[in-house]
């Protein structure tokens, strides 16, 4: 998917530079700690690159981001885009670096060439035009998409719930006090999400959070349907008194819509509408 995601780009009129070995592996990751770390600081050092664009999820970037300079990165900023594993590279941008960064499709993704309106939103983000204004519900009526009402207020954080469970109790667990939570996941059973969900509330990251917004959770219903991943989510945040908004398009479905991390949001459960107040791109 990496050559066709090129090709995507270049059809888009942009320029694409990687490094000669970007298909290497060490044991199970991609490439070693400090090569990957090497890797990052070069694109982001790059005075012609205007954009850092991971190919894939990016297993083991917990084991990167001690290495990464942040005076490096902060002084060279760049749109980074990502999702699933780079959620930890998204969260250490906007808590160490101050950066605003994007999830969304990353470049295998825009290879598949199937999610028309996940590449439109994407090239309207890397051309600065205007800012996503919106995120709506994909589901059909109010009883479907809001778990808990309300209206609030935040700073937008999250991306894969997995990943967010494996940084607490770590030096890079998210503050996500003032936050509007979003939060995805693939493959995980009910329990499993139950397990995450509570492994978030046992660390403190939904005490003071303003509202939920709950993206795709791709095969995480049980198999015929029931329980569902959203009897788990129903479970633990039915004692939370903080909007909770489901069937948002991002995550590991499609369309899979950008939007960024770090920026004010207003989220209304009951009209199903995630709204965005701030430009996440200075033109």
């Amino acid at each position: 998917m990496l050559e066709a995601g090129v090709r995507k780009l270049e059809s888009w009129g942009y320029r694409v530079r990687m490094q000669d070995d970007i298909h290497s592996s060490w044991h199970y990751l991609a490439g070693s700690p400090q090569r990957r770390a090497d890797e990052l600081h070069a694109a982001f050092a790059d005075p012609e690159a205007a954009a850092v664009l991971p190919v894939r999820g990016g297993y083991g970037l917990t084991t990167v981001l001690p290495l990464l300079d942040v005076g490096l990165i902060r002084a060279n900023p760049k749109i980074l885009v990502g999702c699933s594993d780079v959620t930890a590279l998204l969260h250490w941008m906007v808590s160490e670096v101050r950066m605003v960064c994007f999830h969304g499709p990353m470049l295998g993704a825009l290879g598949r060439d199937s999610d028309r309106a996940g590449d439109a939103r994407f090239r309207e983000v890397l051309e600065a035009v205007g800012k996503p204004a919106e995120l709506r519900s994909s589901l059909s009526d109010a009883y479907q998409w809001c778990f808990a009402p309300g209206v609030a207020k935040g700073r937008a954080l999250g991306g894969s719930l997995s990943l967010l469970a494996a940084l607490c109790g770590t030096p890079l667990q998210p503050d996500t006090r003032g936050a509007v939570l979003f939060l995805e996941d693939v493959g995980e059973r009910p329990y499993r999400i139950d397990r995450l969900l509570t492994q978030l509330q046992h660390s403190g990251l939904f005490e003071e959070v303003e509202a939920v917004v709950l993206g795709d959770f791709v095969g995480c219903d049980e198999p015929g349907g029931e329980p569902s991943w959203r009897d788990a989510v129903d479970r633990v945040f039915r004692s939370l008194s903080i909007p909770v908004l489901a069937g948002l398009p991002f995550g590991h479905g499609e369309p899979n819509l950008i939007f960024p991390l770090g920026g004010r949001v207003q989220v209304d459960a009951g009209r199903g509408v995630v709204e965005f107040r701030e430009s996440p791109l200075v033109s």
